[in-house]
């Protein structure tokens, strides 16, 4: 598996994250770092759309280079289970063909019923970190916001 593929396996899983806009406001993005269990490590930025009837939450993701170059981009959703934000994600490389999913996990230690903005509470508090998985690669995934 190349370089960009097992990139785009790990990174929408980062992009779990909240960025419902307080870093962005900012003219600072939120930003994800991943690594998988082969060792590699990625990055990239993310933001977040709550929505406040289902508390389901959407949004985008970039994976960037070590030139700060976005290599590429795709969009991610998670919904809350009892104990843990599930997600899925989808994404393409910049300038090929195809596209790429996988899902993600994260379990923050919040109550059954906290929402999407009191995972970013905590993800500007400290970072938040999860699982992700795409077909026989997994990893896992670390997010900050800054605010």
């Amino acid at each position: 598996m190349n370089l960009v593929v097992r990139s785009l396996c790990v990174i929408a899983i980062l992009v779990v994250g909240a960025g419902l806009v307080a870093a962005q406001s900012q003219g600072r993005p939120n930003t994800w770092a991943a690594r998988s269990s082969t060792g590699l490590t990625l990055a990239g930025t993310w933001t977040a759309t709550e929505d406040a009837k289902t508390g389901t939450v959407t949004g985008t993701w970039t994976l960037i280079d070590a030139q700060s170059r976005v290599i590429a981009r795709g969009v991610w959703s998670a919904a809350k289970s009892a104990s843990a934000w599930n997600g899925n994600w989808r994404a393409a490389a910049e300038g090929r063909a195809g596209e790429y999913t996988g899902t993600w996990t994260a379990k923050p230690g919040l109550k059954g019923s906290a929402t999407f903005s009191e995972l970013f509470a905590l993800a500007a508090k400290s970072a938040v970190s999860g699982t992700w998985r795409a077909g026989s690669q997994s990893g896992a995934w670390t997010i900050q916001v800054f605010n």
